[in-house]
């Protein structure tokens, strides 16, 4: 027996504003400078602030966790 199961409501894909990622990231860096150097927290506000950065540069559309360039 197959099921199907039917949404009546799709939510939108999700984007970013160049605002938002900007506003993150001043906030990420200002937790990075008070993180003691060579710590695990330092390591990924670090991470995380290249992600911003890679998403403030990428061309793509995101959708949902993954970005994709326009063809």
């Amino acid at each position: 027996m197959t099921t199907t199961m039917r949404m009546s409501h799709v939510p939108s894909s999700p984007t970013t504003d160049g605002v938002e990622l900007q506003w993150a990231a001043t906030e990420i860096a200002s937790l990075l400078r008070q993180s003691e150097p060579g710590s695990v927290v330092g390591a990924v506000l670090q991470q995380t602030l290249r992600e911003l950065s890679s998403l403030k540069s990428s061309t793509g559309t995101v959708v949902g966790p993954f970005r994709m360039k326009a063809a």
